[in-house]
């Protein structure tokens, strides 16, 4: 179904693939959110529906917050795209990136908040190969634990063997009662969706075999020439030093060629930030929430 043109939106399809991939390479992202992958495999979780507007991609989540618009996608014209649809629409546009936030400067007609629970974290990928110098002391300590307690190969995943990644998904999800926590649920069909769109996508993957037996596994893919992003990360809890290893190999192996990773963000999750703080980022990916000002008509009574 051909996209429609603003106002009018229609869900998001597997068939605007293509589309996408040529706003993005006009304008290549920073953000975490900006690859067709989790824009369609968080769909559902987002209630996601697009349009053209001016030329613009323009996304809308539409949920118990109201209408919620990501920034446009596209070279070009995003300013007067924003502004139009927040004078007809009362919502608001959120995971902003900072390159956008900094068209409005200081207009009083706009007001951009800071969503630190969104920012994205972005470390260099030669720090999470190697763990170099005294800060990863305890990180090359972690991987060192478990290669002494395991004999364990690394798998790559291709199309023919992505399965395996949605069935560690499913037993991943037994252990932390995915079907009771409404975040956890929408990340299994998340996972879910890249498997089945494995190639399409584009994503690299891998796992870590222990005993014959997939106890770990990521997925990611190019965010923009000089970054690589991670979508998923899952290990066997039980087993210490396997996240660490899980990750070092797939950099190792999957993103040599760029320069930086961005592990997306910790949605305020305070073992989630103390987490991905741990591995020291060299930059945070921050993001805002912008609305319209409606200031208040005031009469003097005269």
């Amino acid at each position: 179904m051909p996209i429609p043109f603003y106002p009018e939106f229609r869900p998001l399809e597997l068939n605007d693939l293509e589309r996408f991939k040529a706003a993005f390479s006009l304008q290549p992202p920073q953000i975490s959110e900006f690859t067709f992958t989790n824009l369609y495999s968080w769909r559902s979780a987002y209630n996601l529906q697009i349009c053209d507007c001016d030329g613009l991609l323009l996304c809308r989540s539409e949920g118990a917050e109201g209408q919620r618009f990501f920034a446009p996608i596209g070279l070009g014209g995003h300013k007067a795209v924003i502004e139009r649809v927040l004078a007809d629409s009362g919502g608001v546009f959120f995971r902003v990136p900072e390159e956008i936030k900094a068209l409005f400067g200081n207009e009083p007609r706009f007001s951009a908040e800071a969503d630190p629970d969104s920012a994205d974290y972005l470390y260099n990928v030669a720090d999470l190969t190697l763990f170099p110098g005294r800060k990863y002391d305890g990180k090359r300590n972690l991987v060192r634990r478990f290669q002494n307690e395991h004999n364990y190969r690394y798998l790559r995943i291709e199309e023919s063997n992505a399965a395996l990644c949605r069935e560690f998904e499913d037993a991943w999800c037994i252990i932390r009662n995915c079907d009771g926590v409404e975040g956890l649920n929408n990340e299994r069909q998340a996972v879910r969706e890249m498997v089945e769109n494995f190639s399409s996508f584009g994503l690299s993957a891998g796992a870590i075999m222990v005993q014959g037996k997939i106890s770990a596994i990521a997925m990611g893919q190019e965010l923009n020439p000089d970054t690589f992003v991670v979508h998923v990360l899952k290990a066997d809890p039980e087993m210490t030093g396997l996240y660490q290893v899980m990750l070092q190999e797939f950099l190792q192996r999957e993103a040599v060629r760029f320069r930086y990773v961005n592990m997306e963000q910790d949605l305020g999750i305070p073992g989630l930030r103390k987490s991905k703080l741990s591995y020291h980022p060299c930059a945070m990916i921050r993001k805002y929430t912008l609305k319209k000002v409606h200031s208040l008509r005031t009469d003097s009574g005269f």
